[in-house]
């Protein structure tokens, strides 16, 4: 079986533009944060050469990583365990998951991924049926409006990286990936948060203004996509005594 991590190559590669507006909060704290819960969905369509990826151009007014192309994804809300919800996590995203959470815990990081990717792209990953609860959550009310539940199906986990502490926020990001099937892209849309979103291919992407980490993830999936099956345990990237580690989780 592929290796998805091995497979890929080096992943230290890209940039890590910090901006001065970034450098001088850093130095305002006298410590690094604590890593905040958030979670990425990777979006893909198409295949071979073709294939395509849902990414989106962060404002430049953000204070984090202002100006560059990135997934759709965001921090885990409280929302994001009581929702209602379609569909199940696979058993393998479901074991890796729960080696750190509980079975709540752990679905709430994977919805999390479905609510930003509707309000950073208006694409709306549901199953037809009827959300009894309003949550006085404006997304997942969206949801419910339109007569869906937000839908796990199909979602598969395949990377973890920490912001490292040099940085004045700081993420425990998950990674997920899904595959749209063999299709014209799906409509979406420019927000707030999100800028020049499209669908892009991996070439196209390399001519991106992106960051570290993105370029890390993006040479981790390759290698996941070339896998015959998903592998037992996820690429995972930190930073131990200020050196980068490449780890394997669980």
């Amino acid at each position: 079986m592929t290796d998805p991590i091995k497979d890929s190559g080096p992943v230290l590669v890209g940039k890590m533009k910090i901006t001065d507006g970034e450098r001088a909060k850093r130095k305002e704290l006298t410590r690094a944060p604590k890593p905040k819960l958030a979670s990425t969905l990777v979006l893909t369509c198409g295949t071979g050469k073709h294939q395509k990826i849902l990414m989106g151009q962060r404002s430049k007014r953000h204070d984090f990583m202002p100006s560059v192309y990135v997934f759709p994804g965001g921090r885990v809300d409280r929302a994001d365990s009581y929702a209602p919800y379609a569909g199940e996590l696979s058993t393998r995203t479901a074991r890796i998951l729960e080696s750190a959470y509980s079975p709540r815990r752990a679905r709430a990081v994977v919805l999390a991924s479905v609510r930003e990717t509707w309000e950073e792209t208006g694409l709306m990953l549901g199953a037809e049926a009827r959300m009894t609860r309003n949550l006085n959550n404006e997304s997942y009310d969206a949801f419910r409006e339109a007569g869906y539940l937000p839908d796990l199906s199909g979602i598969e986990v395949f990377g973890r990286a920490v912001t490292p502490p040099h940085r004045h926020k700081r993420f425990d990001a998950w990674f997920f990936v899904k595959h749209m099937g063999d299709i014209a892209p799906p409509a979406i849309t420019d927000s707030h948060e999100l800028l020049n979103v499209g669908w892009f291919t991996f070439d196209e992407i390399e001519k991106l203004e992106t960051q570290r980490a993105t370029d890390m993830m993006l040479r981790v999936l390759k290698g996941y996509l070339k896998a015959n099956s998903p592998p037992e345990t996820i690429f995972y990237s930190r930073a131990v005594r200020g050196e980068f580690k490449m780890l394997q989780f669980p």
